[in-house]
């Protein structure tokens, strides 16, 4: 059965998301935010690099807040905060997934159905669009081109979402016709042929700063590339961790409300 009404709405929808939040605050804070404290310090030699070459003195911007406060407090409302929304997301989907596999018959298994929905969810959200427009840290990318990028990345992954939707739902409906593996295959192709073509047509975008050049030769080396790729590794698998701790801790409290309800009907025929 899916989450049960015996469990609060708070602890249903809210603890999944607040979890992964935490875990997830927890992983950036020790794998990625030196990362991207190296990425600004670069930012601070090139502004003075690029300052000196063109000859002007080069003054830091006063930052309205610190950068202990952006690695902390910021960052650990921001995530969490985000993950708490994709959480209730997920329980929400969770819950009508399982709904209409019980509507229809079907025997489910509560953490095989969270952990694939994770999975799933993951992959939808996070891990095919990052394919095309992989994460970047400050200093890689253009200002003019912020709005350009971040619309491509949200038309991306809205794509992503909505042919994973579509294609759940003709997986579920081939699958009564043709079974389940041959329904898995074509709405799975659907899906990976619906995010090809979008892939060809949305654009692209190589803004990696490249060495900046004086009359001397080289000032200073362009961003460095394995910097760049720990950053783009290790905030992918923050994002599987986040959706890993969604997924287990739904899948735990559906057991814990099936457990409830199971020994509230035991002790209701006990008093009969």
């Amino acid at each position: 059965m899916p989450l049960s009404a015996e469990l609060p709405a708070a602890v249903r929808y809210l603890v999944p998301g607040v979890l992964g939040g935490i875990v997830s605050f927890g992983f950036s804070r020790v794998l990625i935010e030196p990362l991207i404290s190296a990425a600004v310090d670069y930012e601070g030699a090139r502004e003075h690099a690029e300052a000196q070459l063109a000859g002007d003195a080069h003054a830091h911007g006063h930052e309205l807040f610190s950068r202990s406060v952006q690695e902390n407090l910021g960052a650990a409302v921001g995530i969490i905060a985000f993950a708490v929304a994709m959480g209730v997301l997920f329980v929400v989907a969770y819950t009508a997934i399982r709904s209409v596999l019980e509507r229809r018959g079907a025997a489910t298994d509560p953490t095989a159905t969270a952990l694939l929905l994770a999975v799933g969810m993951f992959t939808a959200i996070t891990w095919v669009p990052t394919l095309k427009y992989p994460p970047n840290p400050p200093t890689v990318g253009l200002e003019e081109t912020i709005g350009a990028r971040s619309s491509a990345f949200l038309t991306i992954t809205v794509i992503s979402v909505v042919a994973a939707c579509i294609a759940v739902a003709a997986g579920l409906a081939w699958s009564r016709r043709w079974g389940s593996w041959p329904a898995t295959g074509l709405a799975v192709s659907g899906y990976g042929g619906v995010m090809v073509v979008a892939f060809a047509l949305l654009p692209s975008f190589e803004e990696v700063p490249g060495p900046v050049a004086g009359p001397n030769g080289i000032v200073l080396d362009g961003f460095p590339a394995q910097l760049l790729a720990e950053f783009r590794t290790y905030s992918t698998l923050n994002q599987a961790v986040m959706w890993a701790t969604i997924g287990v801790t739904c899948a735990a409290l559906s057991a814990l409300a099936v457990r409830r309800t199971r020994h509230t009907s035991e002790l209701a025929m006990s008093v009969r």
